[in-house]
């Protein structure tokens, strides 16, 4: 029994990870050389966004704005960054910053805030923007409504 423990994962796994390797790929193509946009930009950009923007940005700012009323500060940080995610994908700068901001601000030690912090600048987020959305194109990830 032991030795099935030790298994190789089964090969459409290691696909998968082959197909996000070449997104991260996709994504330092378009930023250029830019480690500040590439290092801001793979902390928030969906690689899989099918699911989680199928509901949109409110719920997850209702949550987060509940959980900042609670004092969950890291769960509100959470919440805040998914719904800034979601706004950078449906290309709603002011939604997008706005919800980083606030991110930054539940949890300013937290492994994200130089992102955060990134989009705090307009000429950063609009940069980032265009971007991520030129990423979702390439690799037929963005949702058109």
């Amino acid at each position: 029994m032991a030795r099935r423990i030790f298994r190789r994962k089964p090969k459409e796994e290691k696909k998968e990870t082959r197909a996000q390797g070449s997104e991260r790929t996709s994504l330092q193509e378009l930023c250029e050389g830019d480690s500040e946009l590439y290092n801001a930009l793979s902390l928030t950009v969906f690689l899989n966004s099918e699911v989680t923007v199928q509901g949109g940005i409110d719920p997850y700012l209702s949550k987060a704005q509940e959980y900042e009323k609670n004092n969950d500060r890291l769960q509100a940080r959470i919440s805040y960054h998914v719904a800034g995610e979601i706004a950078l994908y449906e290309g709603n700068l002011a939604q997008a910053q706005k919800a980083f901001k606030k991110a930054a601000e539940q949890d300013p030690k937290s492994p994200y805030q130089k992102a955060y912090l990134f989009f705090g600048d307009r000429a950063n987020a609009e940069k980032a923007l265009k971007v991520a959305q030129e990423f979702y194109v390439k690799t037929g990830k963005i949702v058109k409504t």
